[in-house]
This record gives structure tokens, sequence and C-alpha cells, in this order.
């Protein structure tokens, strides 16, 4: 099995690929994690997550401040003292010069900054879990739009076979009914179903070009070319037992593990708030500047500088009942997210169940099909032959063809579907990211 940070080192090489190139399911999946929108995104999200779970962001680091005001007035000046002198000036100017710094940082609010801080810390582990989410999703999503895409370039090929059988009966009956030992309604019929094959041709055609535009906007190369091919080429591989599978994916489901570590961002909330209640205590630490300068007044010049430094005490007495409307609903919050985790682990049982019994089933059928097709390969050699020397008539040989085409297209369909459920199970159980077909 091939690691998953190994595909990371594949994605460059698909974009160098010549036209009718083949690409392999591990080209495209390297190519999706450096290239998907939805990754991208998701990425940005964690990286977020990561920067605001700091100490300061969780109130642990003092707040400092730097502040510092020049200004300058002027002013026409009438003073008359108490004892009858007096002052008059036009136009007197005053300046003054303010600078302070100041530091203040909370010893102690009630435990709540340590709350704050494990709640960030789940915060981000919330969003590691949602990013590895993304990173299954569009892997199994461009997984199966590559092998649904090459099924259906599978089945081309069987219509392309067909096909050449067809024109191989039309020259053979036409060759018979120049020679005078077939009808030109068995001409004419050869020709029908050689048109008829032609235009199940073009369909498929037609459909694998879809198939291909949904490949490339996962790849997010909307100017890709659309000359190339897949490589179809894969094992089925027998999964541990039904218990096994569910144990992990109750284990390492990263949208499970989400919403658990959504529970827990919900009862950490609820903590902080109830720690608001407590009284706070801030430590403050300054130092201020002042000058002033003044040509009119009783006041002409005044400096000053010291430090000033002490501890403020707060505690909220009664806020309109708002702390305890916050807790209550902050509880109510706690329960909601406890249900929906529980609720997801009910649903993802269920999931794991259904696609374990479609990927046995598909995998037994698929082997059904398989003996199926090679009786149905041997019938159509057999028709053939027999309507080359003129032992049997076209309404035989079209029967024939048509059982051998509906076999192969119903083997890989078996295959295919396996595959898919194949696929999903191991997103379902956290697996996807560790190995890949």
């Amino acid at each position: 099995m091939i690691r998953f940070f190994l595909l990371f080192f594949l994605s460059t090489s698909l974009l160098a690929q010549e036209t009718d190139s083949l690409w392999t399911v591990e080209e495209v999946v390297g190519l999706a994690l450096e290239q998907n929108y939805d990754i991208r995104l998701e990425r940005n999200n964690l990286s977020i997550a990561e920067n605001n779970n700091t100490l300061g962001n969780a109130g642990f680091l003092p707040t400092v401040e730097l502040n510092g005001v020049a200004g300058k007035t002027v002013q026409d000046t009438e003073l008359l003292f108490a004892n009858g002198d007096g002052q008059s000036r036009t136009g007197a100017v005053t300046t003054s010069y303010n600078a302070s710094a100041g530091l203040t940082w909370t010893l102690f609010d009630g435990l709540k900054m340590f709350a704050t801080k494990d709640r960030l810390e789940e915060i981000q582990r919330s969003n590691q879990f949602a990013f590895k989410s993304q990173l299954q999703t569009t892997i199994s999503d461009v997984m199966k739009a590559y092998y649904n895409t090459a099924l259906e370039q599978e089945r081309l090929a069987l219509l392309e076979s067909t096909l050449r059988l067809s024109e191989e009966r039309v020259k053979i009956s036409q060759d018979k009914y120049e020679l005078g030992k077939a009808s030109k309604l068995e001409y004419l019929q050869a020709k029908v179903d050689y048109n008829t094959d032609q235009s199940a041709y073009v369909k498929q055609k037609e459909i694998i070009s879809v198939r291909k535009f949904q490949l490339i906007e996962f790849l997010a190369l909307q100017d890709q070319d659309m000359n190339f091919k897949l490589d179809y080429q894969y094992e089925l591989e027998e999964p541990p037992s039904e218990e096994i599978v569910i144990d992990a994916a109750l284990h390492n489901n990263p949208d499970l593990n989400y919403l658990n570590s959504n529970r827990e961002v919900a009862l950490l909330s609820k903590v902080e708030l109830e720690r608001q209640q407590w009284p706070s205590l801030d430590f403050n630490l300054g130092y201020s500047y002042s000058n002033l300068n003044a040509e009119a007044g009783f006041l002409q010049s005044n400096q000053s500088n010291g430090i000033n430094y002490g501890l403020t005490a707060t505690m909220t007495l009664f806020d309109g009942l708002n702390q305890k409307r916050s807790i209550q609903n902050a509880r109510i919050q706690a329960e909601s997210s406890q249900l929906s985790y529980e609720q997801a682990r009910s649903q993802l049982v269920t999931a794991v169940r259904s696609a374990y019994l479609t990927y046995k089933n598909s995998v037994e059928l698929a082997e059904l099909e398989y003996l199926n097709l090679e009786v149905a390969q041997e019938n159509e050699e057999i028709a053939f032959e027999r309507y080359r020397i003129g032992k049997s008539n076209p309404l035989e040989l079209r029967e024939a063809q048509n059982n051998r085409l509906n076999a192969e297209v119903r083997y890989l369909e078996a295959r295919n579907t396996a595959k898919i459920a194949e696929i999903e199970l191991q997103r379902l159980s956290g697996l996807l990211l560790d190995q890949t077909p």
C-alpha cells in the first residue's frame, strides 16, 4: 500500500503529462490534495484556529499601552486678581506635552484564563479533525470520480469491441449477399445493428466527457486538456471483520471526533462563563511624564514625571441576571452537542454496516459475473464462427453478441460497486489517509 504522504510528491508529475497520457489514481489524488478548493479553504480555517491558540488570547499575558499627547493653544487672556492686580495678554501661547506607559496584568480571574486556554486548545483540535475530514472526503470523492470515469472508459472499450464485431458482420453479410448466399434483408439488418452500435459508442464518449469534467472540477484544473486516460487496474482486498471495521470507525472517524471535540468545547465554554462570576484582581504599573509652558495665567511652567502602581479588584454583583442566562444557554448547548455526538455515532455504525454489506455482496456478485462472462465470451465466439460458415442466422449472433456485452458490463459494474464500497469503508473507518489502492 502507498502511504498518504507520498501522494504529495506525485502531484506535480500529473501537470507535465502529455495528451493521451495515462493518469493513475495516486497522481490524481496527489494533485487534488494540492489543488482542491475545499481542502485549501479548510486549511485556512485550521491556520486561524492555530493562530488563536495563544497564551495572550487566553488572558495570561499583560497588556502594555503607550500614550503621548502634544498640544498648543493660543488664547486672549484677561485676568483680575484678588489684590487688584491684573493681566492682559493677546495671543498667549500654552504648550503642553504628556506621555505615559501603562501595564495591566490580570493576576486572578477565577481561573477563567485556564478554561479559555483549554477551550482554544480544543477548538484547534476540532479544526484538525475538520481538516482531516475534508481531506478524507475529497480523497474519497476524487477516487470515486476516478473509478466511475474509468468504468465508463472500460464500457467504451467494450462498445468499441462490439462495434468492430458488428463491422465484421456487415462485411460477411455483404459478401454473402453479393454471392447470392444471403438475402438483402440480412445485409440491411447487419447495417442497422452496426449503426445502432455506432450510436451507442458516440453517446458513451459523451458520458465519458461529462465524467472527466466532474473529475477535473475536483482537481481545480478547468483548463486541463481532456485527452487523457485512466488506469483501471486494481485489486479488491478482503476487509477485516465487520466488528473490527466498526471499532476502527468509532475511534478514527474524523467527523465523529470533530463532534466529540465540539462537545468538549461546549463544556469548556460553560466553565468559562461560570468562572466569570468570581472576582478578578489586576496589577497596574505605569509611568507618566507631563510638561506645561504658558505665557499667561497663574502657572507658567510645570513639569512632572513618576511611577504609579497598585492593585485593582473587580467583582460584578448584579448584571441583570445576564451571566446566569448565559450559563443556562451554555449548559443547553453542551447537552445538544452530546445529543449530536450520540446521533452521529449511531448513524456511523449504520453506514459502516451498510457499506460492508454492499462490499461483500458486490465481491461475491463480481465472482459470479466473471464465471458468467467466460460462458458468454465462448458462446459469442462459437456463434460468430457458425455465422461465418453459414450455420446460424443473424438473430442468434446478435443475441450472443448482446449477451457477451451485458455480461462484460455487469462484471465491470459489480467490481466497480465493490471498489466504491471499499473506498467508503476506508473513509468511514478513518483509514483512507493512511493507504490508497
